[in-house]
């Protein structure tokens, strides 16, 4: 039996609403299956790290990469849209790896996605990656670039850190949640036996979400799991949460 999809309040840790279908408040956001978020009062999908075009890059550079993982991943967007009947997607940073891998294939399969969607708009806060997401954001059709994007009670950047630096503290926007990419989120679980599983993972803790690599051909980063963090498998058929199974044996 597969569980009901977590549902994360935009107040944060304090605002965690549990598990399954019924009615949200607006800012409800409900995490999917294939490493996306759903937000239904507005139908937003959101997405972070795609790295579209890294094999690309690698190959350019002489490292023989296989072809294929942006179609699977933009299939699997495609996917996303199409069941959710999404109005709108928000990539949170690092649609694109790096210039050199933005080949006019890989510009070429993004547009063929972009037109088979086009009723739903697509907004790009951009990474640090994202280098040449202006010059390239006609031909790829994408309908907005921002540096950050504030929907109260959610604030969308790409670096987590960002989202507090200056003088515009989340608080005073009246944010209760931050949104963001970048760390690519991994978590690893342990049995007694010794056997270690390393996977993709939502991750929240101190008022920030941060989501799951949507690209498949990236790295990832492990993840602290403090006494306040919730943590989620972030599977292509199911999310699960395993904060406990996550935590030392001590702390569980």
């Amino acid at each position: 039996m597969i569980p009901p999809l977590p549902v994360i309040a935009a107040a944060g840790n304090s605002g965690i609403a549990g598990q399954g279908a019924g009615a949200k408040p607006p800012a409800d956001i409900l995490l999917l299956p294939g490493r996306g978020a759903f937000i239904p009062a507005s139908r937003t999908l959101l997405v972070a790290d795609l790295h579209l075009g890294k094999a690309a890059t690698f190959r350019r550079a002489g490292i023989p990469i296989p072809e294929g993982s942006s179609q699977g991943d933009l299939a699997r967007l495609e996917a996303l849209i199409r069941d959710h009947a999404v109005a709108r997607v928000l990539v949170l940073g690092d649609l694109l790896h790096a210039a050199s891998g933005c080949t006019s294939e890989v510009v070429a399969e993004f547009r063929a996605f972009r037109d088979r969607v086009v009723a739903t708009s697509i907004v790009l806060v951009l990474g640090n990656h994202d280098v040449s997401a202006r010059r390239l954001a006609g031909e790829l059709g994408l309908d907005a670039c921002v540096s950050s994007l504030d929907e109260p009670p959610l604030r969308f950047v790409h670096i987590a850190a960002a989202a507090t630096a200056g003088d515009d503290e989340p608080e005073a926007a009246g944010i209760g949640l931050v949104v963001a990419g970048h760390l690519h989120p991994r978590v690893t679980l342990r049995a007694p036996s010794g056997d270690r599983l390393a996977d993709r993972c939502f991750h929240l803790d101190d008022d920030v979400l941060t989501l799951p690599a949507f690209g498949s051909f990236t790295g990832g980063h492990a993840v602290e799991i403090t006494d306040s963090a919730r943590v989620w498998l972030a599977r292509d058929d199911a999310v699960l949460d395993v904060t406990r199974l996550a935590r030392p044996a001590s702390r569980r």
